[in-house]
């Protein structure tokens, strides 16, 4: 009887160690979300491929608030300078360079728990067809990785973010 018993229990305990992880992985609260994050990637999904929006390496920030409020922003590695130095003498090409390699927008944030997403509440962004939006994000969060979706990003399929913690 004694050899079944810890047979069992360690089967319990082995069960218990391969679910933990997975545990970890879906019931998320804001509050584990709250701290600084680093832009590891970002894709969208176009014509059936994934493609880097903001071309190679593009670098960025998220930081959540232990009070709820966010500010994200993403910047292509490669925006150009302008020519005359003034960001008010911008040509129409360099300007819609610029355009084209940012995102960023801020607001308040929740945690749907049970659904697994973040809800982003944006008050402004770069993309002004955010403003006043509402965006439901389904996540992941594997230690110090966050992955989520934004589904139509930008007119183009959806995208795929992830982030890592800055520590």
């Amino acid at each position: 009887m004694k050899p079944m018993h810890s047979t069992l229990a360690a089967s319990v305990m082995a069960l218990v160690a391969l679910c933990a992880p997975l545990q970890s992985a879906f019931a998320q609260t804001a509050a584990e979300l709250a701290g600084s994050w680093s832009l590891v990637s970002l894709s969208v999904a176009k014509s059936g491929s994934d493609v880097e929006l903001l071309g190679p390496h593009p670098q960025g920030q998220l930081i959540f608030g232990n009070d709820g409020r966010y500010v994200l922003i993403v910047l292509s590695s490669d925006l150009p300078k302008l020519a005359s130095g003034n960001r008010e003498l911008g040509t129409a090409q360099e300007n819609a360079a610029l355009a084209r390699g940012n995102v960023a927008h801020f607001g308040t944030y929740s945690v749907d728990a049970a659904e697994h997403v973040i809800v982003f509440h944006i008050q402004k962004s770069t993309f002004p067809n955010w403003d006043a939006d509402v965006q439901r994000r389904p996540f992941t969060l594997a230690g110090d990785r966050l992955t989520y979706i934004t589904p139509g990003a930008f007119g183009y399929g959806s995208s795929k973010v992830v982030w890592q913690r800055i520590k």
